[in-house]
């Protein structure tokens, strides 16, 4: 999946969460979510940590940055 398809995507899934979840504690639960539920939207391992990368995907989306 090319990153203009997958960021959207992640985006769309994040703030379907409730606004309770959309928090650095609820990023590294949405992580480990799409890592069983959705591999194919995670960006390649060889772009570094998942977790660093949807960080920057959601940035100004996560509450308490």
């Amino acid at each position: 999946m090319k990153k203009s398809e997958r960021e959207p995507e992640l985006i769309r899934l994040w703030m379907q969460r409730p606004s309770e979840g959309q928090t650095m504690m609820g990023l590294i639960e949405f992580t480990c979510w799409l890592e069983r539920e959705h591999p194919e939207l995670l960006p390649p391992k060889r772009y570094g940590d998942p977790y660093q990368q949807l960080k920057s995907v959601l940035k100004g989306r996560i509450r308490g940055e």
